[in-house]
């Protein structure tokens, strides 16, 4: 099925607002979650418009790359920049510019494990940044249904992505207690640290923790 597990989503959002890329591939688009909810958590969290009948004026590039035509449908149109209809292995490593993001959305473990190792490491040298969810373990058996593409063809584990010496790493639980990671790879160090105006979060924790917005105001 094109879609995944949503416990990691404010997670992977909140990493991909620190990072602030401004061009993006979004590989397994599938229902096309990525592309919805960066537009509206890095476009109309920044003031973009939805005014008018047209399509917006978008200021970030996001390309989504599907292996399955059937998945994609008119709205996929309006959330993405461009749709690309081909295999990520054959695709990325023909990629001319440089992503500030790759995202593998439950990608991954599709391909036998050599091949996902290749996809990473290539996708590595078109992108900034590298953003993978992947299940963990043998307990996450899936054929293809109607889709092929969609069988799992190898087993991963945290070890597989401590190697790379520029990650972090975060485990989830499923809604049935199985774990799968969201991990953040680059070529170089990783700082998510945002500057924030002098005493920000405690002004925000007195005023809409505490209820003292009315002092913290007036001073």
């Amino acid at each position: 099925m094109p879609t995944s597990n949503w416990q990691n989503i404010s997670y992977n959002i909140d990493l991909i607002r620190k990072i602030k890329p401004q061009s993006i591939l979004d590989v397994g688009v599938g229902f096309g979650r990525w592309g919805i909810l960066l537009r509206e958590f890095l476009e109309l969290w920044e003031g973009v418009s939805l005014s008018g009948n047209s399509k917006p004026e978008w200021k970030i590039n996001i390309d989504g790359l599907e292996i399955f035509p059937a998945y994609i449908k008119e709205y996929h149109n309006y959330f993405y920049n461009n749709i690309i209809i081909a295999d990520a292995l054959a695709y990325i490593p023909k990629i001319d510019e440089n992503y500030d993001l790759i995202i593998f959305g439950d990608v991954i473990e599709h391909f036998e494990k050599r091949q996902g190792i290749e996809l990473i490491n290539t996708a590595l040298s078109k992108s900034k940044y590298i953003l993978i969810n992947i299940p963990l373990g043998d307990n996450w058996e899936q054929s293809g249904n109607e889709n092929p593409y969609e069988e799992h063809k190898s087993i991963w584990t945290i070890s597989d992505f401590k190697t790379y010496p520029y990650k972090i790493i975060k485990v989830f639980d499923d809604n049935i207690f199985r774990k799968y990671a969201v991990v953040l790879i680059s070529n170089s160090e990783i700082k998510l640290n945002e500057k924030l105006p002098p005493l920000y979060n405690f002004k925000n924790f007195l005023k809409h923790k505490l209820g003292l917005a009315k002092l913290i105001n007036k001073n």
